[in-house]
């Protein structure tokens, strides 16, 4: 009898501390998600404006797509940054690149000076909860030329 009361007190304590361990990785891995969108943004981020920022001319095709040429183009607007699905898309002459995924809504907004940039994050990345998702980061850049 003192046996089966044992038994019965250590596996309800099994089941307890595996499902900490449990709700301890997923809460690790939703964290990680999200500091990995967060960065690849940022950096998506810093690309556009650098780029946007050393822009001779400008000009916005669409809400989510920009046009622009930047110094020694051999053709104007021949680089531009717009959205595809849920990818920022980068284009440099021939060549299309992706800058970054998980993206839900790119914006570009700009007057004769100033480039405002918004992208706003997927709510979830596969699936996964709890990642601090979805995300906003903005920036406005002032153009050199």
């Amino acid at each position: 009898m003192e046996l089966l009361v044992v038994m019965a007190i250590v596996s309800i304590v099994a089941v307890s501390a595996g499902s900490m361990l449990v709700a301890g990785m997923r809460t690790f891995q939703a964290r990680h998600v999200g500091n990995m969108v967060v960065s690849d943004m940022r950096f998506a981020m810093e690309v556009m404006a650098r780029d946007l920022r050393a822009a001779t001319a400008v000009r916005r095709v669409s809400p989510s797509h920009i046009e622009f040429t930047s110094p020694g183009d051999a053709s104007p607007f021949s680089r531009s940054f717009h959205q595809s699905t849920s990818t920022i898309m980068r284009k440099q002459g021939t060549s299309l690149s992706s800058l970054v995924d998980n993206v839900d809504l790119l914006t570009f907004a700009f007057d004769t000076t100033t480039i405002s940039i918004a992208i706003i994050s997927v709510p979830a990345v596969d699936g996964i909860a709890g990642s601090g998702l979805p995300l906003t980061l903005t920036t406005r850049v002032m153009r050199r030329n």
